[in-house]
């Protein structure tokens, strides 16, 4: 991976994490063990992603595929990735 694809990584998943916990009307994130997270979370769409992160579209689907299962869950629909949850830090790889 290279460095630029590093530093959009890491870009994408700090913006996916604040976006997520934030769009979290029903519970808090950082108040609520993970293993207490509700399974019907707001998802945050790849296009929300890029207006934060002033990335193009495609730089923030191709780093969303990259951290799938590793920092975020990704959902795809209708040509539409969105981050249905954040995993959390203390997950074993």
């Amino acid at each position: 991976m290279s460095s630029d694809q590093s530093t959009t990584d890491d870009m994408v998943a700090e913006s996916a994490l604040q976006l997520w916990s934030a769009a979290q009307t029903d519970f808090d994130p950082f108040e609520v063990d993970s293993s207490e997270w509700p399974e019907t979370a707001v998802p945050v769409r790849d296009a929300d992603i890029a207006v934060d992160t002033r990335l193009e579209v495609d730089d923030v689907r191709a780093a969303l595929e990259r951290l799938d299962g590793v920092a975020v869950v990704v959902g795809r629909e209708a040509g539409t990735l969105s981050v249905l949850r954040v995993v959390p830090q203390d997950t074993p790889l």
